[in-house]
């Protein structure tokens, strides 16, 4: 049987790096290699097509989301 799975919205990332300076490049990093264990159980599958420049981009918007 297959369970989904969710992650947190992009509020709440957001919310949990507002004030870590280094948060936009290891968020770019998480985007690109994946990343596991960091919201509990949930898989973030890695995005390997994603450019570092793209994926700068991305971090940069999933971090200026507003506070939930």
């Amino acid at each position: 049987m297959l369970r989904k799975q969710v992650g947190p919205g992009f509020a709440q990332i957001a919310e949990r790096y507002r004030n870590d300076a280094a948060a936009p490049s290891r968020l770019a990093g998480k985007i690109q290699g994946g990343s596991v264990g960091t919201w509990g159980r949930v898989i973030m599958p890695r995005q390997s097509r994603v450019t570092d420049e793209e994926a700068k981009a991305l971090a940069g918007w999933v971090l200026s989301q507003p506070q939930p």
